[in-house]
């Protein structure tokens, strides 16, 4: 096996791990509101993805490891080749040095040892030729065990060589099969994670709907898949919804008209306004405002916009998000943590009233770590018969006023109170929006931002107090 191979191979194993495991993802987005999995869901999925985070940290640890052991081995078998080397050079030494000797004796007639000792002429001469001639036998005994042990060195050191080549060879599969089993791990993370957002409308919502809530226009569409909802307050104390959406129901209405302050909350989340018309002075200010994106839905152009003929206008007008095609789906990730970062007063319930025939409830379930929402004592659910949850829920109080037409209109460019609710928890807070698009700003009484948790949010705008 050659070196400069294993090297070369190893190398591009840890560069395309390096490449996978570093890849770029899109990048998450502390944002303002994603859908809600259920809590069971929400506690399991952060189980798993602990698991398998620890999963791929150790194969990590392993494979440091095996680099490691790869890197000592080949360090090895560089110095066994090298002391293989050197003992083929002491080795050749003596051969040459041994077979000089042998041709010698050969050129010389093959004298004998015997012969030259006979052919003394005194006992001195003897004496000098038995020294000279044991120096000889000397000399020829250490070659030839010179030649042995060089011999078997290199026959030793070259079984070593073929140990560490296979031992090197079994380190370079088990960091691949650890890199395989890393990869599928990682894999595996990023599907649960892929799969969990797209279930969960886990992305930045990309359309705002003006939705009717007069009793005519009850159930809604589409209003259980929103991923941020405002309620605020329009005529004779009628309410109406800006539903936000990230996913792209079929049927999501009836959609009713603008007013100013549910066009500043389109513009503060950066989604597409669809509406149905409004006053003169409302058009206007659509059509003033730059690169705000809207589609008027009583004259939108399209075969997505209908209107029902279970129900009669106003309460009837209709858009198939899905086959609308104004905007593409959000690539953004809205990323929140899963539990509150403190504790709060005990907060299960929370009621309100905005008239006699828009009563609010919402109740804490533990076991879902969700509000179930209420609407005039029944259990709120949308035309599909999917209930209404919130994983919070903030109470935002306005200072309204009457404008030219004669409209109450809140008042959301300024500073007020908020009430937050989230985890069966209550904090009293306020609130802050500089601009007609500038984001509001929600803080807990000692100024620290509120960070809600993961999930589906509404935000109930109320009368000043």
């Amino acid at each position: 096996m050659r070196l400069s191979r294993i090297v070369f191979l190893f190398n591009l194993l840890l560069i395309t791990l390096l490449l996978l495991v570093g890849a770029v993802q899109p990048r998450p987005v502390w944002g303002r509101n994603g859908g809600s999995p259920g809590p069971t869901e929400i506690t399991e999925l952060e189980d798993i993805i602990e698991a398998l985070d620890e999963s791929i940290e150790n194969s990590r640890r392993t494979i440091d490891r095996l680099a490691a052991q790869i890197e000592s081995t080949e360090r090895e078998m560089v110095r066994t080749e090298e002391e293989i080397a050197d003992a083929g050079v002491r080795l050749s030494a003596s051969t040459r040095l041994f077979g000089r000797r042998v041709r010698s004796a050969y050129m010389n007639g093959g004298i004998a040892y015997l012969e030259i000792l006979l052919s003394a002429d005194n006992f001195g001469d003897l004496i000098l030729r038995s020294a000279y001639l044991k120096r000889i036998l000397e000399r020829d005994t250490k070659l030839i065990a010179s030649i042995k042990r060089e011999r078997a060195l290199i026959e030793q050191r070259k079984e070593a060589v073929e140990e560490q080549g296979r031992k090197l060879a079994g380190l370079m599969e088990q960091a691949r099969a650890e890199h395989g089993t890393m990869l599928a791990q990682r894999q595996e993370k990023e599907k649960l994670l892929k799969e969990t957002v797209e279930r969960t409308a886990g992305y930045e919502p990309v359309y705002g709907v003006v939705l009717d809530n007069s009793s005519q226009a009850r159930p809604q569409s589409g209003l259980a898949e929103a991923s941020i909802v405002y309620e605020f307050e329009v005529e004779g104390k009628v309410t109406r919804y800006l539903a936000l959406f990230s996913v792209f129901p079929v049927k999501v209405g009836p959609i009713r008209s603008a007013r100013t302050h549910s066009i500043q909350l389109a513009l503060e989340n950066r989604v597409h306004y669809i509406y149905a018309s409004g006053s003169s002075d409302v058009r206007e200010t659509i059509m003033a405002t730059p690169g705000f994106k809207n589609t008027n839905a009583l004259f939108g152009g399209s075969a997505a916009f209908y209107r029902s003929s279970d129900r009669k206008a106003p309460h009837n007008l209709y858009v198939n998000l899905a086959q609308l095609g104004k905007e593409p789906p959000s690539s953004v990730i809205l990323v929140r943590p899963a539990f509150l970062g403190r504790e709060g007063q005990p907060g299960s319930t929370i009621s309100l009233e905005y008239n006699s025939f828009t009563k609010i409830k919402y109740s804490y379930r533990p076991d879902k770590r969700d509000y179930l929402r209420y609407l005039n004592g029944q259990v709120h659910r949308d035309s599909s018969g999917k209930e209404i949850t919130a994983r919070n829920i903030l109470i935002q109080y306005v200072p309204h006023y009457i404008d030219p037409q004669g409209r109450p209109t809140p008042n959301l460019i300024g500073s007020g109170t908020v009430e937050f609710y989230s985890m069966g928890q209550r904090f009293n807070g306020t609130w802050r929006k500089e601009g007609a698009a500038s984001p509001t700003r929600f803080f807990y009484s000692d100024g620290q931002p509120i960070e809600m948790v993961y999930g589906r949010t509404w935000i109930q705008i109320a009368r000043g107090r």
